[in-house]
């Protein structure tokens, strides 16, 4: 006679290790080895009323005893084979490769300092409108040093002059300036010069605490100073170094949205699988990007180099599409109740008819939820017939 076991008399970490150890094993010695533990367990902690502690060093022994059925029974083949059709294998793996990633970047450090400015706060660069006849635009010296003297939102100016190109001179405020931005002006190299005469660009710093509006406002009034001199843009570097992110991260939500359309989920459990399936192989793509976006070493009209603009435009774009591609390819052959990979596909129908009885693939639910009928050759069964068999059968 087969006696039951209270396993709520068990403790939490106790049963969690089980539930550890029995995923090792194929699903059908799964139930059996885990009652056996249960029942093991509970009288082995109640016949001589053990501690918690005895009885988790106790419940380690199951990874052993799974093991030893593993190679006993020969199933390791087996279980590998489940575990390539399980559903949770893919969130696992996307899973364990976010986690690997996060601690490889210390929390994604890089991604978080550019989505939030936080490696650039306070930069900017000036930027003189209208350039004569498609010469540089530069900012003259006087007006610079009218708003050195009379503003009180700037805490330093550096200067640089691309004066033989692709070579460039600069002073030490702004070699340090651009190194603490991770950006560089359109130049090969940088030498370091004590006095830059005639500089075609300027990069500071605002004061803690300053606005850019108050800055700008500031500079504004410099330009009434003297005649023809104009009203400088300024432009934060953060916002050049975030340029990428707009068009690229909304066409891989995009990408995201289009790929939950195609799912035909009918049920919760179903959807959330899918779902969760999707947001983590999307989550690790720009995850990645960010990263790389982060270290980018952008010029001060917002430019990377070829490689770089590669790896920032075009390679989270194509990892997009085929993630897309991927996961609509794989919800077509998966159950629209419980999102477990459907099997035993066998063929249906006549073949050769296009309108009645055409042929088709049919594959079942291992849950017995229903079966999925999808054409096999162009022309028969253009498109998915999906059947819900009645609770009662599954």
């Amino acid at each position: 006679m087969q006696v039951g076991v209270n396993v709520g008399k068990i403790p939490f970490p106790s049963r969690f290790l089980l539930a550890l150890a029995g995923a090792m094993l194929p699903a059908d010695l799964c139930a059996d080895w885990k009652r056996e533990w249960h029942a093991e367990l509970w009288h082995w902690r109640h016949s001589a009323f053990r501690s918690y502690s005895a009885l988790l060093k106790r419940s380690l022994g199951a990874f052993a005893d799974a093991w030893f059925l593993l190679r006993h029974e020969a199933t390791i083949t087996r279980r590998l084979a489940e575990a390539a059709r399980s559903r949770s294998l893919p969130v696992a793996a996307m899973a364990i490769l976010l986690i690997g990633l996060s601690i490889a970047t210390n929390r994604f450090q890089g991604g978080r300092d550019l989505l939030f400015a936080r490696d650039a706060d306070g930069l900017f660069l000036l930027a003189q409108p209208n350039p004569f006849m498609g010469s540089a635009a530069r900012v003259p010296a006087e007006q610079v040093s009218a708003w050195i003297e009379r503003g009180s939102t700037v805490e330093k100016l550096g200067r640089w002059s691309a004066r033989e190109p692709p070579f460039c001179v600069a002073d030490p405020l702004a070699v340090a300036l651009f190194s603490a931005a991770r950006a560089k002006p359109r130049c090969d190299s940088i030498k370091l010069q004590r006095d830059v005469s005639g500089f075609s660009g300027v990069i500071g710093r605002l004061k803690p605490g300053a606005r850019l509006a108050a800055a700008e406002k500031e500079l504004a009034q410099t330009a009434v100073l003297h005649r023809g001199w104009l009203c400088p843009q300024i432009v934060p570097i953060a916002r050049l170094r975030r340029a990428p992110l707009v068009p690229v991260g909304t066409a891989l939500l995009c990408l995201a949205l289009l790929s939950l359309l195609p799912l035909g989920c009918r049920s919760l459990q179903s959807f959330a699988w899918a779902a969760s399936r999707v947001a983590l192989s999307f989550a690790l793509v720009i995850a990645g990007w960010l990263e790389l976006a982060a270290a980018a070493p952008f010029t001060e009209q917002a430019g990377v180099s070829g490689l770089w603009a590669a790896l920032l435009y075009v390679g989270p774009m194509a990892a997009g599409t085929l993630l897309h591609v991927w996961l609509r390819r794989d919800a077509r052959g998966r159950c629209r109740i419980c999102y477990r990979p459907l099997t035993m596909p066998v063929f249906v129908g006549f073949s050769g008819r296009c309108l009645f009885d055409a042929g088709g693939i049919e594959c079942l639910c291992r849950a017995g939820h229903g079966a999925l009928v999808t054409g096999s050759v162009p022309g028969q069964i253009g498109t998915e017939e999906w059947s819900q068999w009645p609770r009662t059968l599954a």
